[in-house]
């Protein structure tokens, strides 16, 4: 396949880096919430539950999204259906700073999270259209990066931004949307599909695979972990502000506590991928990081609220460690004529794991007034990580593997 591609570097590199702005901003947009869910609780009287469900409706959004855009990704190309979804983030982003209510906040974050997933499996496709497969570890880690850069940057500075804004939830949020509105106008601008041979063409006996995508084992397996994972992104992401401040810290406090996840992440998309490519074994790395998360996660509950910022650290590192495995098996996994499915169904599936977390979470702290039984869910969803991860089959960190095993998915 490697040698069939006809690069164009400075396109390859301009393409990546503009879907690196557009996912930066993206992330901004969607979690600069979680810093305001106390004034908009409070403005809106809404229940924690209530609170929480802003989260897991946006994240069901991605769910449909990840579907609708991976499908037109391999139809399509990346450039539109990538570019369909920061259209519709640019436009539902800003707009929530406009609600009239609760139910018009909903759904516009809704429309963020349909387009959020459109972007998701297009970056895989975006990857392997572009890059050779030497490269597959860097590109990934780069555009995840890019993902959790936009996540600690929200968490961090969301509160100066809506201090220096008339501490107007409303007014933070039109302001960090419409960054993503010109952040979608440059894509358009600036982005390009790779070169045809690369999207359209596939190894031996591809064909046909992406209508079969649905009944190979791995892709469940690899949904599975997601899900287990994204548990951990938008409980935490939705929740852990507000964990800290329950624990005794301020507000300002706890959300730069809990920045440390986002941060930690960042150079963990681009040492895990580097480190596991190098031992050529993918599956330690994923059994070491969701036991690291599970020992993080009880952490929470038993230790001082001064370790905040050593704990956030640990599971910002862990749980981006695995999600960015989790984006890199796909290719390795599948050709690319059916790898825009397999990583919509295996994003699709995985955000579930979003969709309960947050609104779970906030039942629970209706229900016993206390974050404790949160923090279990987490621990549980780690270890079941580490299970899942075991039989799923080791690719070697090495690229593709071999169409026959492919055949025995």
């Amino acid at each position: 396949m490697s040698g069939q591609r006809v690069l164009t570097h400075s396109a390859a590199w301009i393409t990546l880096s503009l879907a690196a702005i557009v996912g930066f901003f993206t992330l901004f947009a969607i979690l600069t919430v979680s810093p305001l869910l106390t004034p908009i609780i409070d403005e809106l009287s809404l229940t924690f539950a209530e609170g929480g469900l802003l989260f897991s409706v946006l994240v069901a959004m991605i769910v449909v999204g990840a579907l609708i855009g991976g499908y037109a990704g391999d139809r399509l190309g990346i450039r539109k259906a990538l570019g369909s979804g920061a259209v519709l983030v640019g436009v539902g982003a800003p707009l929530r700073g406009l609600a009239t209510g609760y139910l018009s906040l909903l759904l516009l974050m809704a429309l963020v999270g349909l387009g959020y997933g459109f972007l998701l499996p297009n970056l895989p496709k975006l990857a392997e259209g572009w890059f050779p497969p030497k490269q597959l570890g860097l590109v990934t880690g780069v555009y995840m990066a890019s993902l959790y850069a936009g996540a600690a940057f929200a968490i961090s500075v969301t509160l100066p931004i809506y201090s220096i804004l008339a501490s107007s939830w409303r007014n933070t949020l039109l302001f960090s949307g419409s960054i993503s509105a010109l952040v979608a106008a440059a894509w358009w601008l600036g982005a390009r599909d790779p070169p045809s041979a690369n999207v359209l063409s596939g190894t031996e006996g591809d064909h046909g695979e992406g209508d079969r995508v649905w009944a190979k084992g791995q892709v469940w397996l690899v949904a599975l972990l997601l899900t287990s994972m994204n548990v951990f992104f938008y409980t935490l992401g939705g929740w852990l502000p507000t964990i800290f401040v329950e624990r005794g810290s301020s507000a300002y406090v706890g959300s730069l506590m809990a920045s440390m996840a986002y941060f930690l992440a960042v150079p963990a998309t681009l040492i895990i991928p580097f480190l596991s490519g190098v031992v050529g074994r993918r599956k330690p790395f994923l059994w070491i990081l969701a036991l690291a998360a599970a020992a993080a996660s009880y952490g929470l509950l038993v230790a001082p609220v001064g370790f905040g910022w050593f704990l956030s650290a640990v599971l910002g590192f862990a749980t981006s460690g695995i999600i960015v495995i989790c984006y890199i098996l796909p290719v390795e996994l599948f050709p690319p004529s059916a790898l825009g499915r397999a990583s919509g169904i295996i994003v699709s599936i995985g955000f579930l794991g979003g969709i309960v977390g947050p609104f779970i979470a906030g039942l629970l702290r209706d229900e016993t007034r206390s974050f404790a039984g949160v923090i279990i869910l987490l621990v549980i969803s780690a270890v079941f990580a580490a299970a899942i991860a075991t039989p799923i089959r080791e690719t070697g960190g090495g690229g593709r593997i071999g169409s026959r095993e492919r055949a025995h998915g």
